[in-house]
């Protein structure tokens, strides 16, 4: 990760991947509720979190918990 939460292209296709692999599990297509996993994305990223896995993980935990990414 570059300074001040900017990503490198490689981040950003894993991210997106991320994203795009979690709403298609959980049939998500509006436009809305794929920004909301997005930010949550962002926030596991800005938390030093890139591994598909680790984020695959952590969002099917918020996803059970309800709670949000802290």
């Amino acid at each position: 990760m570059l300074g001040h939460g900017v990503a490198e292209p490689a981040e950003v296709a894993i991210l997106s991947k991320a994203v795009s692999d979690y709403c298609t599990k959980h049939k998500i297509a509006r436009s809305d509720e794929r920004e909301q996993i997005a930010v949550k994305v962002m926030n596991l990223f800005r938390r030093g979190i890139i591994d598909p896995d680790q984020i695959s993980i952590e969002l099917e935990r918020v996803g059970r918990d309800k709670s949000g990414l802290a």
